[in-house]
């Protein structure tokens, strides 16, 4: 089913001083509308230029998929490096042709991508979000920790080292790292022993600090290592640490291209891997390194605390193959934020629920945007 691109609209909303959610709406040739996440950081005002400047390239032109839609916007693959703007925004164009492609054919995004739709998935609670700009002693941490339990999460997830530089010593690292240890501690006693924890190291680690921290985490049951070493680190240093720590090692989350991901899982780099929708090509680019880890044995957690379309988009990549490891969801950083749905998104239970419909099944709700946020122009 080959879709034509028409315009774009974006939006943006704003959550809390920290973080702003961006949306992209894309318009067909024949008035269809999809809407794809496509706010990273600071950089976002930029992506929304480039999304632009693509849909002006592709105008007129009928794309057979989304790897068509990078071919014939002439992207240069030096151009599509982890966590460049241009990496960002061809992921929210190639997202939107893949939803468009399943929303003429009327079926859902995950029965498009060549899997069918669960009724639900199940997430894992990210607490940190929530915690950003606010205090971030350990009670806080267990504070937020009992929150997410509460509302039905079996898995939390915390990323504690803000104090940690991995530039500093090695002896300055260890000091610092207390601190966090003390955090995920006071996690586990506030969720006690049946619930599954889960530690991010934000890249703040290194090659000699990593393994030690590490066996601390280990007695407090943390089920995974996230991301322990600087992105740049090579596959041999990140798989001495995979190879050593007494837990699977998870990571990839600014990665871009199937090419990225099969890297990482034929240097043992990690033992789960994390695309993410907004990063690593769009949800069919997601999908296929999914099918590429799981063939080799590799757990497949997509990295997802944003906002509710990026969640909903890689439910249905998690919902399009086999793996049953749990979604990352960035909870109780806004009580409206199912909102922003028509219909509203659906948590209960520590699960996702999929609102049904072709392709994501789900529009913003203008009401919301218009509270919380405003349209920019295209």
């Amino acid at each position: 089913m080959n879709v034509i691109l028409d315009h774009v609209e974006f939006s943006k909303v704003r959550v809390n001083a920290q973080t702003t959610w961006f949306y992209a709406e894309f318009v067909d040739d024949e008035g269809v509308v999809v809407l794809a996440e496509c706010g990273v950081g600071p950089k976002s005002e930029e992506v929304l230029t480039i999304i632009s400047d693509l849909i002006n390239r592709l105008a007129g032109k009928s794309l057979k998929n989304d790897v068509a839609a990078v071919e014939l916007a002439a992207v240069k693959m030096s151009e599509l490096q982890p966590l460049t703007s241009t990496s960002i925004a061809v992921s929210a164009v190639r997202s939107a042709v893949a939803v468009l492609q399943a929303t003429h054919m009327n079926v859902s995004l995950a029965e498009a991508l060549g899997g069918t739709l669960r009724s639900s998935v199940e997430l894992y609670a990210n607490i940190n979000r929530a915690l950003l700009g606010r205090d971030r002693s350990p009670k806080s941490f267990a504070n937020e920790a009992e929150l997410a339990v509460g509302r039905g999460f079996r898995t939390v997830k915390c990323a504690p080292f803000d104090e940690v530089d991995r530039i500093v010593s090695d002896e300055a690292v260890a000091q610092a790292a207390k601190v966090g240890i003390a955090r995920v501690a006071a996690v586990r006693t506030a969720i006690g022993p049946d619930v599954g924890l889960l530690v991010d190291c934000h890249t703040r680690l290194g090659l000699h600090t990593a393994l030690p921290v590490a066996e601390e985490l280990a007695k407090l049951d943390v089920g995974w290592f996230e991301e322990p070493l600087d992105r740049t680190a090579s596959h041999e240093h990140m798989a001495a640490i995979t190879k050593q720590v007494p837990m699977p090692v998870a990571g990839g989350e600014s990665g871009y291209g199937i090419g990225f991901f099969k890297d990482l899982v034929n240097s043992s780099s990690v033992q789960i891997i994390m695309p993410d929708v907004m990063l690593c090509g769009g949800v069919s680019e997601a999908h296929r390194s999914a099918l590429l880890a799981e063939e080799q044995g590799v757990g497949v957690s997509l990295h997802s605390p944003s906002g509710p379309v990026a969640l909903l988009s890689s439910a249905h990549v998690m919902s399009a193959f086999n793996g049953d490891m749990a979604l990352e969801h960035a909870v109780n950083e806004a009580p409206w934020r199912h909102e922003l749905l028509d219909p509203p998104e659906r948590i209960e239970g520590g699960r996702l629920w999929f609102p049904g419909g072709a392709g994501l099944g789900v529009k913003l709700n203008r009401a919301i945007v218009e509270r919380y946020g405003e349209r920019l122009s295209s």
